[in-house]
């Protein structure tokens, strides 16, 4: 209550002040004073002949004209407020929506209290080096800048990028983007194209074109082509936690057609035809490369660690038929504060060789905004901050401060997936079936996929917060957990990581995130992408 009364007094005072300032600007009467003008204007005397001397022309000054009486006219009353929290009512679904957004943000504000005044602080500082780099490409405009270097085409609507990603082991990679915002000179399609070059000579190719309101329809659909030579795939063998490597390469074809339905979902329909060439990885310093675990038992020979079974050492098609619902209220893709973004989808894999399964997938993502204040930092006021060494910076590190500039301005994120894949009678599901744990799934704490299992569940709780105008910090705590089924999940299973980490971005473009994932207090990953995990 103390808090609340403190900051309500905080937005008087600033009212207050911006009222006696717009009163001591204006004029106190512009019609009299324009109207005075003018007279002065009329009356002054014409210039006489220049025989006469001036001093004789001389006359006392006449005597002021009373300025007419002006009647105000009157002024409409304000509209009434149509905003909810800084969002438009029309946004909001619901009166019961309007009422849980009016119970959670104050809940959210009290819950966020020691992440805001203890940890965000110590986030901003551990990111301080960076900040004066991004600054000076904000200031002399160096994003925009190279943005349009790598912009071709009539209207710039093209752009040709390098890309990097900085990961633990062989997930390091270079590569280069393509995006056409106009491929057939009409603004509903799209065209993006990406290729990867990985440190150990694996490469990655994958390109889809897009299109909204299709022949004056409201289908949007979406066409997709990938091609993925991966000779030195690591894998975690399920219940038994020990690496296997091998060889997955293959081309994938995909069609998807999207429409929308009632309260803002939307059905999509899709088929694709995945070709796996899977084969042995090159021999090098793995170790001991066996198959082991009850996953890999053939249980009609009982065969242990026939890879054959599960696809490996095979070339084979698998046809795979989608159906999803989804549902995206997002204020924007790339620097989402507000909304919401859900989804379920069901895949049949009907593959060659006995290896038909069928699998389940969900997430559901929320994002609170919280606080009034609008959650971009704009440039006056980083030029109000302007560059400071670290002594001055730590000066700034004040409570009040901090929380009149940049903490009242926040987001907190709640992320929860969960997957499930089943067998067939009488089929062995291929390695590529299994659900996976790890990096962006979430727990970025551990490297790549690092779990897998028949069955996985997860939850993510993040909170952002601005430093600079297209730069937020970020705190996540993550949870995970996974097994044969989601009806059996061994709590011996549980997983966590936390950490922290920045994100660089515009309205238009996510440009790139870093971000230190910790699992416990003995493993560590760096993360350096131009992907946004949610």
């Amino acid at each position: 209550m103390r808090i609340g009364t403190r900051f309500l007094g905080l937005h008087l005072a600033g009212l207050l002040a911006l009222c006696a300032a717009a009163a001591h600007a204006a004029p106190r009467n512009p019609a009299a004073k324009a109207d005075s003008t003018k007279k002065a204007a009329v009356s002054r005397p014409a210039a006489k002949p220049a025989a006469k001397p001036a001093s004789k022309t001389f006359k006392p000054a006449p005597k002021p004209i009373p300025s007419p009486v002006v009647v105000p006219k009157p002024v409409a009353a304000p509209p009434p407020d149509t905003t909810w929290f800084g969002r438009p009512i029309s946004d909001s679904a619901t009166v019961g929506t309007r009422v849980y957004e009016y119970i959670a943000y104050p809940t959210l504000q009290l819950a966020t209290w020691p992440i805001q005044n203890i940890l965000a602080p110590g986030v901003e500082l551990l990111t301080y080096p960076s900040q004066e780099p991004i600054r000076y490409f904000l200031e002399e405009n160096v994003i925009d800048r190279t943005v349009d270097l790598f912009s071709f085409g009539r209207d710039r609507d093209i752009m040709i990028y390098p890309s990097i990603s900085l990961a633990s082991g062989t997930s390091s990679r270079v590569g280069a983007v393509l995006r056409d915002q106009a491929p057939f000179q009409r603004s509903s399609e799209r065209l993006m194209a990406a290729f990867n070059y990985y440190v150990n000579g694996d490469y990655r190719f994958r390109t889809y074109l897009t299109a909204n309101d299709m022949g004056e329809t409201r289908f949007d659909g979406k066409l997709a082509f990938g091609v993925n030579r991966i000779d030195n795939t690591q894998f975690y063998q399920p219940d038994v936690n020990t690496l296997y490597f091998y060889a997955a390469n293959s081309e994938i074809y995909t069609a998807q057609l999207d429409h929308p339905l009632l309260l803002g979902f939307n059905a999509r329909g899709g088929f694709t035809l995945r070709a796996n060439r899977h084969h042995d990885a090159p021999p090098s310093l793995f170790g001991s490369n066996v198959l082991t675990g009850d996953f890999f038992i053939d249980p009609e020979t009982g065969t242990v660690g026939r890879g054959e079974y599960r696809g490996l050492n095979e070339t084979f098609l698998d046809r795979i038929y989608q159906a999803t619902l989804f549902r995206d209220t997002r204020n924007n893709v790339n620097i989402p504060v507000a909304g919401s973004w859900f989804d379920v989808s069901t895949y049949w894999h009907d593959a060659d060789k006995n290896h038909d399964f069928y699998e389940w997938r969900g997430r559901y993502t929320k994002f609170f905004k919280l606080g009034r204040e609008r959650y971009e930092i704009s440039a006056a006021e980083e030029r109000t901050r302007g560059a400071r060494n670290l002594d001055s910076f730590i000066r700034d590190l004040e409570l009040q401060r901090l929380r009149q500039q940049i903490f009242s301005r926040k987001v907190v994120v709640a992320h929860v997936v969960a997957a499930q894949s089943y067998e067939l009678p009488g089929n062995s599901m291929p390695v590529y079936g299994l659900q996976t744990l790890g990096n962006d799934t979430p727990l970025r704490g551990y490297s790549g996929p690092r779990f897998r299992n028949y069955a996985v569940t997860a939850a993510s709780l993040e909170y952002r917060f601005p430093i600079l105008r297209i730069m937020d910090g970020s705190l996540f705590n993550e949870y995970g957990v996974y097994g044969r089924s989601l009806d059996e999940l061994d709590i011996a299973n549980l997983k966590n990581s936390w950490g922290f980490g920045i994100r660089v971005r515009r309205p238009d473009m996510f440009l790139f995130r870093v971000e230190v994932g910790i699992h416990g207090f003995s493993g560590m990953t760096l993360n350096a992408t131009a992907d946004a995990p949610f």
